[in-house]
């Protein structure tokens, strides 16, 4: 935990909770719907598990989660956001929407993790809008490291897709060639998969229903839509 700033300021006891380092993206997970420690995980891929279950045990002591038995007997832990823990979507949603407007992206994209935005295009595919009941997705991102430049999305109805980098020796129904920058920009709104392509940075091939539909269903990033303002000095 931080040490106190002793000041009777609701911003300064506030931030005591939440300033240490991975906090706030620990709540963010929560926020998007992650409840188990694996999940939570992958969107903090570069957190150890040993800080993780710190950081979340420090968020069960001051009332922000309550950790409670999975349904169906699994015997795995949900970690479920409080009332307390709800109110936090409108603050990072808040500060999202700051960094998304103030901040230049440009300095960040050399340090993209391709696990998590892989990880961020999966939760928020718009299944409703999918044209097929059963289809295999390829993203190549050509400058990522061996092991994970290559992802399939093994669709199954209208249930979010199984996700991984090891080959399912399925037939790819649309194959998705691009490098991580572009893919970065696509998702958070900063350009569109026709731009890109048009730089020849972002190649689609396959299903012509899934080409022609890409835009309804493939999703963005929540904050793709926050107009980008200025950029802070």
């Amino acid at each position: 935990m931080s040490a106190s700033y002793r000041q009777f300021c609701p911003v300064a006891m506030a931030a005591e909770v939440l300033e240490s380092r991975w906090t706030l993206l620990i709540v963010r997970e929560l926020c998007l719907g992650s409840k188990h420690f694996n999940d939570i995980r992958k969107g903090v891929p570069k957190m150890s598990p040993t800080l993780l279950s710190k950081r979340l045990k420090e968020l069960e002591w001051h009332g922000i989660l309550k950790r409670v038995e999975s349904p169906r007997g699994s015997r795995k832990t949900e970690y479920v956001l409080t009332q307390a823990g709800d109110e936090l979507f409108e603050v990072i949603h808040a500060i999202g929407s700051w960094g998304k407007r103030w901040i230049d992206m440009r300095h960040h994209l050399d340090s993209a993790e391709e696990n998590l935005l892989i990880w961020d295009i999966r939760r928020n595919l718009r299944m409703e809008n999918f044209p097929m009941n059963e289809a295999v997705l390829q993203i190549h991102i050509t400058d990522a490291p061996k092991k994970t430049s290559n992802w399939w999305f093994v669709f199954h109805g209208k249930e979010l897709p199984d996700v991984g980098y090891l080959d399912p020796s399925l037939d790819v129904d649309l194959y998705i060639e691009t490098n991580l920058t572009s893919l970065t920009k696509v998702w958070l709104g900063e350009g569109s998969h026709t731009s890109e392509a048009m730089a020849n940075a972002f190649q689609l091939e396959g299903s012509q229903k899934l080409i022609e539909t890409f835009e309804s269903w493939f999703g963005s990033s929540k904050f793709a839509s926050i107009p980008k303002l200025a950029i802070a000095s």
